[in-house]
Formats: structure tokens, sequence, C-alpha cells
């Protein structure tokens, strides 16, 4: 069962919730954005907390600075790093020793533009899920960027699979993205096979 906390990030806390499943093994999932509507309720945030619990991870899912109950304001990705940085370390802090980041849309921006802070935390090679490369930009992603699975819709034009794929190309490491055919950036109806994709990849790591 869910626990509902708060996580503090700077002067800010952070509405959040951590189902504990693994005492060692722990995700955090990232929210698309939140001038969009953007929440840690959302329906590719709860896939990716449900692919964690299926693969025998912990979760955590937060609101990001002044989303749901969450203080402060947003800070149009310029300080929700800070806030991702904050639930990492929550973890970490409690014994959780081995964390991954799955990020979603506006979430994946942010998750892979904190890899160098993520690094230093040995947080695990990240999950992305549509990073809008067609409405943000990525040109200062590290080529260091470890990204253990990309998955994005046949038909999102937000995240269109083909700037996915040069996303991938740009790394040191690169990875080619699973691109789920008929979905487009807000997966409805494909849920289920977003929770199986990602649960494998988490399974196997």
């Amino acid at each position: 069962m869910e626990e509902k906390i708060f996580i503090i990030s700077e002067d800010f806390r952070l509405e959040a919730a951590v189902e504990s499943v693994d005492p060692v093994r722990a995700g955090v999932v990232a929210h698309p954005h939140p001038l969009y509507g953007g929440s840690m309720d959302n329906n590719v945030v709860q896939a990716g907390t449900r692919a964690l619990i299926r693969s025998g991870w912990t979760s955590l899912r937060f609101n990001f600075r002044g989303v749901g109950r969450s203080s402060g304001s947003s800070g149009a990705g310029h300080r929700e790093g800070d806030d991702l940085i904050a639930s990492v370390s929550y973890l970490k802090d409690r014994g959780w020793d081995r964390v991954v980041v799955i990020g979603y849309s506006f979430g994946a921006w942010v998750t892979a533009m904190a890899w160098p802070r993520l690094r230093t935390l040995g947080v695990e090679p990240l999950v992305l899920i549509a990073p809008p490369a067609a409405f943000m930009d990525f040109q200062g992603l590290d080529p260091e960027t470890e990204i253990g699975l990309m998955v994005c819709g046949q038909l999102d034009e937000i995240a269109p699979p083909d700037l996915a794929e040069g996303l991938g190309r740009s790394l040191n490491r690169p990875v080619e993205p699973v691109v789920l055919p008929g979905a487009d950036h807000f997966f409805w109806g494909h849920e289920s096979e977003l929770v199986r994709i990602v649960a494998e990849h988490l399974s196997g790591i």
C-alpha cells in the first residue's frame, strides 16, 4: 500500500507517495509538464509505478514544486532537477542502495538533464518515456548520459520516434527506442503494454 509523504527540496515540501516492496531497489517516477496539467497522478506515471511494483522494486512518485500539494511554484524546468535529486536522495538516505529514475515527457527531459548529478548518487541507467525532443531542447544533454530504456509512441508528435532515435545515437553508449505501434504521446489505451515493457526491463537489471 502506498504511503503519502512529503520530501524536502530546498525550502519546499514535495508531495509524494511511496510503496515499499524491496528494501534495496527503488524507482522514482517523474511526471509530465505542470503547465499542461502534469502531475504524479498522470496515467503514464501510474504505469511506471505499476511496472516498478510488478518487477519487485519499491516505487516513489512525487509532484514537482507548485504541483498538487507541493509548495512553491513551477520552475519551468530550471529548478525541477533539484526536486528530482531530493527525491532520489530521500531513498538513498533511507537505505535504498539501487535507484532507477523513470521520466515521462517533461519528466524525461528533467531526468536526462539531471544525469551528471544523478550519476554522483549512483543512479542506474535511466528509463525515458516519450522524451519530448520536438518540444524541449536536448542540446545540453551530456553524451555520457546512460539510458537503459527509451520508449516512445509510433504516432507521437511531441516525442517522434525519429528524434528519439537521434537522441539515442548522440550518446557515447547509444540506445534504440522501443516504439509502441498506434500509441501517441499520451499512451491512452496502451498503458498495459507500457507496463509490460518497463517491467521486463527492470526485471532484467
